[in-house]
């Protein structure tokens, strides 16, 4: 009988069922979309870290014996280890089944093999990506879990769509559910036909909402190909996992079946007699004051307000996704503006007077390029050319006893409270990280020049860069330095290749300086940078086989017109040769237009999320006017003229489009503050660069859409009869 019933009620109300199979097939759709984007983005980001770092999970940089390696390999986690060579010495690449225990077990290891601190590395960017963070990290990295978070928010709006559907089409069959229960049917029974239904409803719908998703995700991951492309950037490649058709099905499904619970619910709460005269709607009998909108709308006001306060609970699914709509595109909108401003900061606006070309020879030293392409030496003196540098880069480590420490850091506690771990102490010496830049004679005479300092010939020394980052002091984003030892006269260094005792070179400190090199490089924080000719390196060579791979050649020109003809001059020098060239006025407008297209697929996201929040609210307000003739019906046969009633549809539209805004805007000042406070950006600078004119935009479609939802279910109320709604008492 009840399947009957069922069937006999989807074919008498078929627009009520297209409703909802479009409703759910939308939020199936955008749902499947939204998941596997994100799974996208997630392995694009591994794949790039990967590729730019390699996969491994931790890293020993010690020579390991054979029966180190093996007590490493019959760790039950381990899953394999792997070695390497490279130009600071031997490598361990130790990968493990679960990560989850990586740390604690690389703690087991340096106990059980006696190394030191400083040997160990973790692969922190491919670790967080996974959610794995050092135990001592206090600032874990929040990006990742951001968009997990408005993924997250963004998957809740999407199945809120679809209970809205079943909530305005089960507020409608109150009344007949009522004459259902009344005549002796059980809630049990009713239970079921309306799973039935939902399951007839839905099922269809989710399955080809699932394949619209992933198939519409297909095709931006290949626009956004095509688009990358054409500047030269890789495309990725797109994938799927059966987990996300899993979790977009049931979590669509079991909306779904939930939402067919609620009028059921709603029934055992109420008398058959009071479902069927829809008591539900009529004004509450407590009495509640709201005299800010009784001062400001008056009468009509009063009457919205406490109407939208009986029916809170059916108009809290909108609001709420209305809210969560504006909170994404706002926390987005700061987000990204944060990016912008970090970017500017760390990359364009630091570098952006060190350098206009930056070309990089591979398997190249700086005597052999010279020798080579005798041509550099024209470009250098070309018109069009303000400086040309050439220079190698190179790691080594030496050992500083505690008191060649400079007075200022002793002060602040000594190296181990500046650097952490990232320096080790043995024998009450530091062993310390020495980067080494090797320029060409020339230009490290040019240097030293600059920092007023007289070379005598040969060049034979290097000139230290004395100072180390005071982060007692100061924070990442301004950097407040101090020196970092003692300045001796005719001090030597001892410099090592791999571990200190082992191929060490004693090279003599010709000077002490706070100013790097004007180059495009960036330096480790707890590192004592030297700076070098070519002439010392290749004495240093003839000692010590320190392997280079590469020669990086740093143009400055006149004017930004001249980089075109300069970079042409540059790439015919190097003809033959193994070499990568970027500029920095192509970098510039690549990485433009790389953010703008993440702010467009960001900003469809967020548009997206605002449709859905706007179709939620068109469904409440429709239904619940169309529901509520009667009551208007009402106020108007004891004097509510049709200007007051128009004017109790704005106040309802203006509270229901307003109360997400004022919802979010405090939600996203404390997002905002905290977010700048954490990366140390004036609030000021912050509030000044926020897209102001996007959020006013978003703001009026929100209270757009709900007048104009108000409009066409007022529309239905004003030409309605009153006197045979007053009469009619059936369901309407």
């Amino acid at each position: 009988m009840w399947n009957e019933y069922s069937i006999n009620h989807l074919k008498n109300n078929k627009s009520t069922g297209v409703s909802i199979m479009i409703a759910v097939f939308i939020a199936a759709m955008f749902l499947s979309l939204i998941t596997t984007l994100f799974y996208n983005m997630w392995l694009d980001n591994i794949h790039q870290i990967v590729k730019k770092e390699g996969d491994w999970q931790a890293k020993i940089s010690e020579n390991l014996s054979a029966q180190d390696l093996e007590l490493i390999l019959n760790f039950p986690n381990v899953k394999d280890i792997k070695n390497q060579e490279t130009e600071a010495g031997a490598e361990n690449l130790i990968y493990f089944h679960n990560l989850r225990s990586i740390y604690e077990d690389m703690a087991k290891m340096q106990e059980l093999i006696g190394l030191e601190a400083s040997a160990i590395q973790y692969h922190d960017n491919l670790l967080s990506e996974y959610f794995i963070f050092a135990p001592d990290d206090e600032r874990p990295p929040l990006l990742l879990a951001f968009y997990v978070f408005v993924m997250c928010l963004t998957c809740l709006a999407l199945i809120l769509i679809i209970r809205n559907a079943f909530l305005v089409s089960m507020q409608a069959r109150m009344q007949q559910l009522g004459i259902l229960q009344s005549i002796g049917a059980t809630p049990g029974q009713i239970k079921s036909f309306l799973v039935q239904e939902a399951l007839a409803l839905s099922l269809i719908p989710i399955l080809l909402g699932i394949g619209s998703g992933v198939a519409l995700c297909w095709v931006l991951y290949r626009l956004a190909g095509a688009i990358v492309s054409t500047y030269g950037a890789q495309s990725t490649a797109f994938y799927y996992h059966l987990g996300l058709f899993l979790i977009a099905f049931f979590a669509s499904l079991l909306t779904v079946l939930c939402s067919a619970w609620l009028p059921a619910r709603r029934l055992s709460k109420l008398s058959p007699l009071q479902a069927i005269k829809g008591d539900e709607v009529l004004i509450p009998g407590k009495e509640k004051k709201f005299r800010f909108v009784s001062r400001v709308f008056g009468i009509e006001g009063e009457l919205a307000r406490k109407s939208l306060y009986q029916r809170r609970k059916a108009l809290r699914t909108a609001t709420l996704s209305l809210t969560l709509s504006f909170l994404v595109f706002s926390m987005f909108l700061s987000f990204i503006t944060l990016s912008s401003i970090s970017t500017k900061y760390t990359y364009f606006e630091r570098y952006k007077d060190t350098w206009d070309i930056m070309a990089t020879v591979r398997n190249q030293s700086i005597g052999d390029l010279f020798d080579y392409s005798e041509s550099l030496w024209e470009i250098a003196d070309l018109k069009q050319v303000e400086s040309l540098k050439v220079y190698q880069k190179a790691t080594v480590y030496t050992l500083l006893p505690e008191d060649m420490l400079s007075e200022e850091l002793q002060k602040l506690g000594g190296l181990s409270a500046v650097a952490g771990s990232a320096v080790a102490l043995t024998d009450n010496k530091y062993k310390v990280h020495v980067p080494l830049v090797i320029m060409d004679d020339e230009s490290f005479a040019d240097y030293c020049a600059g920092i007023g300092v007289k070379l005598i010939s040969p060049l034979q020394g290097m000139v230290t860069i004395n100072r180390i980052w005071d982060s007692v002091n100061s924070n990442y984003r301004f950097k407040s330095y101090i020196p970092f030892i003692k300045e001796q006269d005719n001090l030597v260094l001892s410099l090592a290749q791999d571990e200190v005792g082992t191929a060490v070179v004693n090279v003599p400190v010709l000077a002490y300086t706070d100013k790097v090199p004007a180059l495009r490089e960036e330096y480790s924080n707890c590192t004592l940078v030297q700076v070098l000719p070519a002439s010392t390196w290749q004495n240093l060579r003839d000692q010590v086989d320190f392997d280079v791979q590469e020669t990086y050649i740093n143009v400055r020109t006149t004017t930004d017109e001249d980089i075109e003809f300069v970079q042409a001059q540059l790439e015919q020098a190097l003809s033959g040769k193994d070499y990568e060239i970027e500029n920095r006025v192509d970098e510039e407008l690549f990485n433009q237009k790389i953010f703008k297209g993440y702010i467009l697929l960001i900003g469809g996201l967020c548009l997206l999320l605002a449709i859905i929040g706007l179709a939620n609210v068109f469904a409440n307000t429709l239904g619940f006017i169309y529901q509520r003739k009667r009551e208007f019906a009402r106020y108007i046969s004891i004097g509510l003229t049709p200007r007051g009633m128009k004017k109790m549809f704005c106040v309802e539209a203006l509270i229901i489009g307003g109360k997400p805004i004022l919802i979010t805007i405090p939600l996203t000042l404390l997002f905002a503050i905290f977010a700048a406070s954490a990366s140390y950006i004036p609030l000021g600078e912050f509030f000044a660069a926020l897209p102001v004119i996007p959020l006013t935009v978003f703001t009026l479609i929100i209270l757009g859409c709900v007048a104009l939802a108000y409009y066409l279910g007022g529309r239905k109320v004003w030409r309605s009869n009153i006197i045979e709604i007053l009469k009619n008492d059936m369901f309407v």
